[in-house]
């Protein structure tokens, strides 16, 4: 039941740190009109609140796992560690976006969104292997964060701009996501040679098995981002407003593909480690 728990609160803060950071990411990259910056303000509130409300209830599951007691020991485990350090950034990173205004400047909020990102450096799989895996993870996690909040916008936009406006921010959102999407391959397939032991048959341990589940569900996302720029964006940059429907149904698939890969990846860092 406890480690059923941390992986629901994970999952959600999975999703609070992507959908904070990831607001202000496309804020920086896509160039919004007020009324969109709006949207995307509240995503970054929403998500920021997400964290400051889950990772209290991971400290304390993290408490109890280590056996319950409130003494120097545990607390010591817990806050000063690499686990606190991953905890702190995350909850300043929080607080910052929480707080900041429309006055400040992006390259501040920039700096408030990637405290959040810097917290994957030191907590997780890859990060206790070493700093430079960590840093590694925090490239993979933030080009995860933009293309999650982009899609948010993007999805927006299919309901709620006109053709014209759609198709400026779609070829926008498609010249830096080639880009972007890549090294967020990239960062995915050195984390898995990074992490993934392939001289003891991984794919038969549980770890294995749950990856390979992740990979299938990372493999169809992609498929998806493939046939929405081969197949609707044409069709959107020339104009034709049949294809917006299609547009904004795909983006929420994608949504939700992601929400699956968050979910996975709580159960994988909860209840295995790549070194069983």
């Amino acid at each position: 039941m406890l480690e059923a728990l941390a992986a629901l609160l994970k999952v959600a803060l999975y999703a609070g740190l992507l959908a904070a950071s990831g607001a202000v990411f496309a804020q920086a990259t896509l160039r919004p009109l007020p009324d969109e910056n709006a949207y995307l303000a509240r995503i970054m509130r929403l998500g920021a609140a997400l964290i400051l409300g889950v990772s209290p209830l991971i400290a304390l599951i993290l408490i109890r796992r280590l056996g319950g007691a409130f003494d120097d020991a545990t607390l010591s485990a817990v806050f000063v560690s690499n686990s606190g350090a991953a905890l702190a950034l995350q909850v300043t990173g929080a607080s910052l976006l929480l707080t900041s205004s429309s006055d400040d400047s992006v390259v501040l909020r920039l700096s408030y969104a990637l405290l959040p990102m810097l917290g994957f450096a030191f907590s997780g799989h890859a990060a206790g292997i070493g700093p430079v895996e960590g840093l590694v993870a925090v490239v993979h996690v933030s080009m995860a964060a933009w293309w999650l909040g982009s899609l948010f916008y993007l999805r927006r936009e299919c309901g709620h701009a006109q053709l014209d406006r759609l198709v400026t921010v779609l070829a926008r959102f498609s010249s830096i996501a080639f880009v972007l999407t890549g090294v967020l391959v990239i960062g995915g397939l050195v984390l898995v040679i990074i992490l993934v032991d392939f001289g003891k048959d991984p794919w038969l341990s549980p770890y294995g098995q749950i990856l390979g589940g992740k990979l299938c569900v990372v493999g169809v996302l992609l498929a998806l981002a493939g046939y929405n720029r081969r197949r609707l964006t044409p069709r959107l940059l020339a104009s034709d407003g049949t294809a917006v429907q299609a547009l904004r149904l795909t983006t929420s698939v994608e949504l939700a593909l992601i929400a699956a890969v968050l979910t996975i990846t709580a159960i994988l860092t909860t209840y295995t480690s790549p070194h069983d």
